[in-house]
């Protein structure tokens, strides 16, 4: 399974159904949606928080617990459950927040158990559980796991107290708090244990009262943990550092594509903000292109052709050539004259490429309301056309991506722009579109030949299924 994309506050949850090995669960084809082109997934089910058990609730992702602030929605699941969290608002706390799992094959609520107080779940099920943690202040946490069949949970204290929790390959990983001179540590192991297979420590140099959190990831084959000042990638079987970049070369945000290849911002070291240039680099520490350029390349769906240049800063790298073999200065914002201050130093730094499809890049400018596509080849211009609808790629089938965002779920050709398919959102979405929230969209891979897709938003969750 990948995921995470983003989230929204009035929620759809688009699924592509296509499991051959699923046919027990007796899945039904979706129904034509109003408004959709003949191409489009159907409708198969939708869920509300009354459904769940909780009137006048709205959705919100495990991921991202009930215990903070957001508002991201979204879900995890296996194919067969879909797990999401569900409460109430009541000022800014969300009460009465309860787990809930559904059937995917037809959307049926199959248990519900509370979920107060949690900071976080892992993004995959463990043993068939899904594992959350409490409380990350003081000195103890509280592991919650949850059978995703029958919904039986159980609490166990933890060992040490967790400051960011996440789940790969049926392991679970940690990382604990930095106090009193102890260097960062990140360890894999099981709900019961979180210590079992191994821990390591790194050198980490942020202080507890930096300005960055620090982050846990183990997407794309690789960990990387992330204090703010430095990014440290590790072997998700051992544990053993593959590389680091910390003082005196400082840098955060490290981001694995999905062929493993991680995007490090580099910055400055008595200023974390002030980025001094970028590179990519590969799992054993090589160090595939490098850039001066304070433009982030920083694409939110990143699924690059192994014999594609790489887009780095303002240009396309072709390793081991230090040079790039093309450039095009209109990849940055053009920042007006009379924009100054941290807005200028934003859009100064924040390059336009949100996704890498291939040997496709895909780019949008606000600013002028326009979206378009060049060839990483090449460099040039595939296409460019006016656009004022914001949208992410969440899945990528050959050539075509799936567009989604608050007024946009459509399925496009990357290389001609063309429409495939598209989904009116408002035809999903009664309530009316809220401009203000992000919809969620997740694909779950089962054993890399059948795939579920799922595009989630706060008040319904809707799965779209192949007609």
């Amino acid at each position: 399974m990948t995921r995470r994309r983003q989230i929204s506050a009035a929620a759809v949850l688009v699924a592509v159904l296509v499991c051959a090995s699923c046919a027990t669960e007796q899945r039904t084809p979706g129904t034509p949606i109003d408004g959709a082109t003949v191409s489009a997934p159907g409708l198969g089910w939708t869920l509300t928080p009354s459904d769940a058990g909780i009137e006048g609730g709205q959705f919100r992702d495990p991921v991202q617990g009930s215990d903070t602030d957001s508002m991201h929605s979204g879900s995890i699941s296996d194919g067969s459950t879909v797990v999401t969290l569900v409460g109430r608002l009541d000022g800014r706390e969300f009460v009465d927040a309860t787990l809930v799992g559904a059937s995917i094959a037809d959307g049926s609520v199959r248990w519900r158990t509370p979920a107060d107080d949690i900071v976080g779940c892992g993004e995959e099920f463990v043993d068939g559980q899904v594992v959350c943690y409490r409380a990350n202040t003081g000195t103890t946490s509280e592991i919650l796991a949850v059978d995703t069949e029958s919904g039986e949970s159980s609490t166990r204290d933890a060992a040490f107290p967790i400051t960011s929790l996440t789940t790969a390959d049926g392991h679970v990983y940690t990382s604990r708090a930095v106090r009193d001179g102890a260097r960062a540590t990140v360890s894999r192991g099981t709900a019961d244990a979180l210590d079992a297979d191994w821990s390591v420590q790194f050198d980490s140099t942020a202080s507890p009262d930096a300005p960055f959190a620090s982050t846990l990831h183990t997407e794309n084959g690789i960990g990387l943990f992330d204090d703010g000042r430095g990014v440290f990638a590790f072997d998700l079987d051992t544990g053993d550092n593959l590389w680091s970049r910390t003082v005196p070369d400082c840098a955060r945000s490290g981001v694995a594509s999905r062929d493993g290849a991680v995007r490090v911002a580099r910055a400055d070291c008595s200023d974390p903000n002030a980025i001094v240039g970028s590179e990519i680099i590969a799992t054993d520490g090589t160090v595939l292109a490098a850039t001066d350029s304070v433009t982030l390349q920083q694409p939110t769906f990143d699924s690059p052709a192994g014999s594609s240049p790489l887009l780095l800063g303002t240009g396309g790298y072709r390793p081991p050539n230090p040079d790039p073999v093309w450039t095009d200065e209109s990849l940055v914002w053009a920042v007006p004259s009379d924009i100054t201050g941290p807005a200028a130093a934003f859009l100064s730094t924040n390059g336009l490429a949100y996704a890498v499809t291939g040997s496709v890049a895909l780019l949008r400018n606000t600013d002028t309301a326009t979206e378009s596509a060049i060839d990483l080849d090449t460099g040039t211009t595939l296409w460019s056309r006016e656009s004022g609808a914001f949208a992410e790629v969440g899945a990528l089938d050959g050539d075509v991506a799936t567009l989604f965002g608050p007024e946009v779920l459509r399925g496009i050709d990357v290389r001609t722009g063309s429409t495939v398919w598209d989904i009116p959102t408002t035809a999903l979405d009664d309530e009316g579109i809220d401009r203000q929230s992000w919809p969620m969209f997740d694909r779950v891979d089962t054993d890399s030949i059948y795939t579920d897709s799922i595009y989630t938003r706060a008040l319904s969750i809707s799965l779209l299924r192949a007609r």
